[in-house]
This record gives C-alpha cells, structure tokens and sequence, in this order.
C-alpha cells in the first residue's frame, strides 16, 4: 500500500514537470494600437490641460458663479492647489478643456479591451474592461457637462474617478501575475487607488489633482509596456 502511494506521488510530479501551460495568442498590431493610443491619448491630455492652465492664467477675466449664472470678473491666475480641473471647462478655456476631455474619454475606450485580451480575457480582466469603458464614457460625460450644469456633472464627474480607480485597480490585480505586463505598473495601480481613496475623503482640488496625474501615469506605463511587447504573438 506504500509503495502504491509513493508510486502515485512520483506519477503527479512528473505529470506536473511535464505538463505546458496553455498559450494564448495575441495580434501584435493590436498590441501596438494599444500602445499607440494609450501613448497619444495621455499626451493628449497632458498637451490640452497644460494648455487651457497658461490661457485660463494669461486671461483678463474669470468667471463667477451664482446658482445657475456666470458673471466675468477680473483674473487673478489660475492655482492648482485651489481651484478644481473643471474650473478650466468654463470661462476662457471652456471649449479648449471640455471638447478636450471628451475626445480622451473616445480614444481610451478601446485601451481597456486590449488590456483584457493582453490578460488573456480572465474574469478579473473582463470586469475591469467594462468598468474602464464605463469610467470613459463618464469622462465624455464631464465635458459635455461643465461644471456650471452642477448636476449632471457632479454625477458624471464622481462616477469618472470612482470608475476609472476601480478599473486600474482591478486591472492592476490581473497583471500582477501577469506574464505581459510588469510587476511595476500592478504596484503603480496601487498607487492610484490610495490616491482615489484620498480624493474621496479630502475632495479638495490638489487631490483632484494628484488623482488625476496618477491616472496618466499608469495609462503611459501600460502604453508603454505594450509597446515594447508589440512582437509577442503567445503569452
């Protein structure tokens, strides 16, 4: 009766030595569309924040708000510890900042279900996908909804940052063991979820802020990431 267990025990190792894991495989041009669009879509970003922060400034008047009305009164700059990310989507850069936000929210919709099949489509990855095309759609729903339209975009505005948090970190959990993506941008969406956790608590512009920043900076690593694997055709 040993010997038939210890025989067994041999068997199930040597099934286990031998046995090869199920790849999976992978276009490298969507790989690379991936990476493309993750890569513009953040500089993007970058280039038209920046952009409406130097003419919000350089403007000779800001707008005031009065329930439902915005009365021009002088400037006096723009200051990021304590003025909002939505105060750009009114006043002189209005058009600039909210045509802005809704074509990043369009050319990050398809970053997420590369992502999934980049996860080889596990069940974690599949639900962070739908929560990160959600989180987009609410972004798109952020400009065209400024800040003066209190409710719609308070709603669309949340649901952005509590989407977009839940997806990186739910997608960040699928990388970790991941053979694509690195362990670094796994720990990056951990990062990102203090930072939302922070955000929710505090609610003030800086955190906004800081939030937001982190969301950039995981999209370029995962952008980045696909790039440089753009040639892998099994995972």
């Amino acid at each position: 009766m040993k010997g038939v267990i210890v025989e067994s025990s041999f068997n199930n190792k040597m099934k286990g030595a031998f046995e090869v894991k199920k790849t999976v495989e992978i276009n490298p041009r969507m790989t690379l569309v991936g990476g493309v669009l993750a890569i513009v879509a953040m500089t993007f970003t970058v280039i038209f924040i920046s952009t409406c922060v130097i003419f919000y400034t350089i403007s000779p008047w800001r707008p005031l708000f009065f329930w439902y009305y915005i009365f021009p009164i002088p400037n006096t700059g723009y200051s990021i510890p304590n003025q909002f990310l939505s105060e750009l989507g009114v006043g002189p850069t209005a058009a600039i900042y909210n045509y802005g936000l809704m074509i990043t929210g369009i050319l990050c919709i398809p970053i997420f279900p590369i992502i999934c099949r980049l996860l080889r489509k596990t069940i974690i990855a599949r639900i962070a996908a739908i929560i990160g095309i959600a989180g987009c759609i609410a972004l798109i729903g952020v400009g065209i909804y400024p800040m003066y339209i209190s409710g719609p975009h308070g709603l669309f505005s949340f649901a952005f940052f509590a989407l977009t948090g839940l997806a990186i970190i739910t997608a960040s959990i699928a990388m970790y063991k991941s053979e694509f993506f690195i362990r670094c941008i796994a720990k990056l969406g951990i990062a990102v979820i203090i930072g939302d956790i922070i955000l929710g608590i505090l609610g003030n512009p800086l955190s906004e802020w800081g939030t937001t920043i982190l969301f950039i900076i995981w999209v370029y690593a995962v952008g980045l990431q696909m790039l440089l694997k753009r040639k892998v055709t099994q995972i």
